[in-house]
């Protein structure tokens, strides 16, 4: 880019070069020196640009000291301003600029003398033709040019706001991808947390419970081996299954199975493994959507394996699923016509957003005081929880019950339903 503007430049010094020698003869070799200086300063603009526009400032006005019709003008002194606004803004540009083009046209000040001493010029001459004073016409060409200085620092204020917009744009998209790279990274977590923890607690509970039985029931114990290499298998599969739609770059909510039935076979693996469950549905069937599906899934899964990991004598265990609808449109226009307002009808709890409200309670043992239970798990669990149920506009409160036991609620918002979005 420097060569094209020294290029520039110099375009513009060749073309009023023979002009000057008309009007000055021998001297007007003198301005040589002046553009030499300048076009080798205009290659630093951008290192230096508050030096360069000094240097240029000092070095044009001498010029036009010497010859107030020398054809740059301040032209160096546009790029130099162009220069200072790209690196330091608009405001600097200006405060930097204008005070040179002042210095820089002072020269007209002593114009006069100058044309009383040296006489006509050919610019005066094509002035003159116009119906126009030489010393007005050297004014015009003053304003034009500080006109263009005003421009120029501009110019390079704006291109300095796009460049630094698009910095911008890079920094966001670059802090995108990796909030996208972070999110993905939890997804797979909590996939391979859920899958292994909770397989692994079953394996495990399986597992003692063949050795206490294996003496007095070896058949029994036999089954419960099989279903401890039933489960294994299945752990397997699964992990095979999340591996694999990661390597396809798929949704994994959409290799699930339908929900039903995959909460039926959760529910009979856990009664397998010896949880005492006692589950109850209500409402109308859950929505057949693959996301909210899992997230359901993972959070009865989790919930019961914190049982199965941390119980003692539970002898009780309560599922319950329940999914309230909400209210539709036609109800909230019955309403309506019952004088009630969209506020009041909301205020007075008469229409609500449907929900899913998930609860896991079981009667177990509290530890003695002063007693430290060992953990077996990684503390993810109830966070994967709340980050499951947060995309659904939900919550999760897992804690001590009210009189013993362990206690886990989560509200959903389920997604709405073909009828619901077409209505």
């Amino acid at each position: 880019m420097n060569t094209v503007v020294v290029a520039f430049y110099l375009l513009l010094c060749v073309w009023g070069f023979p002009l000057a020698l008309i009007d000055l003869g021998a001297d007007a070799w003198w301005l040589l020196l002046g553009y030499t200086v300048v076009c080798a300063a205009l290659c630093f603009r951008h290192a230096r640009p508050l030096t360069v526009l000094v240097l240029v400032a000092l070095f044009e006005s001498a010029m036009l000291y010497f010859y107030p019709w020398e054809g740059t003008q301040l032209i160096g002194l546009c790029l130099a301003g162009y220069a200072v606004a790209y690196h330091y803004g608009l405001r600097w540009g200006l405060v930097a600029a204008l005070p040179a083009s002042a210095l820089g046209y002072s020269t007209l000040l002593v114009a006069e003398s100058w044309i009383e001493n040296h006489g006509g010029s050919i610019w005066a001459e094509y002035y003159l033709d116009q119906g126009m004073g030489e010393f007005e016409a050297l004014v015009l060409v003053a304003v034009a040019t500080v006109f263009m200085v005003v421009i120029s620092v501009g110019i390079g204020a704006a291109v300095r706001r796009g460049h630094r917009h698009e910095r911008e744009i890079v920094e966001w998209a670059r802090k995108s991808h990796e909030l996208a790279q972070l999110g993905e990274r939890n997804r797979i977590a909590r996939e391979m947390h859920d899958v292994v923890a909770h397989s692994l607690s079953v394996m495990i509970s399986l597992a003692d419970g063949a050795r206490v039985v294996a003496k007095r029931d070896p058949e029994r114990a036999a089954e419960v081996i099989g279903e401890v290499s039933a489960t294994g298998r299945s752990a397997l599969a699964d992990m095979r299954r999340v591996i694999g739609v990661l390597r396809e770059g798929q949704e994994v909510e959409q290799a699930r199975r339908p929900i039903t039935e995959s909460l039926d076979e959760l529910f009979e693996n856990f009664r397998q493994a010896g949880l005492p469950l006692h589950v109850q549905q209500s409402g109308p069937p859950l929505p057949e959507d693959a996301a909210f599906g899992l997230t359901v899934h993972r959070i009865l899964q989790e919930s019961l394996t914190n049982v199965l990991r941390y119980g003692r004598g539970v002898s009780r265990v309560d599922v319950v699923v329940e999914h309230i609808p909400g209210t539709d449109q036609a109800a909230c226009e019955e309403l309506k016509a019952q004088g009630f307002s969209e506020k009041e009808q909301r205020s007075l709890g008469l229409t609500g957003e449907p929900q899913v409200i998930i609860s896991v309670t079981d009667d177990g043992v509290p530890p003695a005081p002063g007693t430290r239970r060992e953990s077996v798990g990684s503390g993810l669990g109830i966070q994967g929880m709340q980050e499951r149920a947060s995309f659904y506009n939900g919550s999760v409160y897992a804690g001590p019950g009210k009189h013993r036991g362990w206690t886990v609620r989560a509200v959903l918002e389920p997604p709405a339903g073909p009828k619901q979005r077409s209505s």
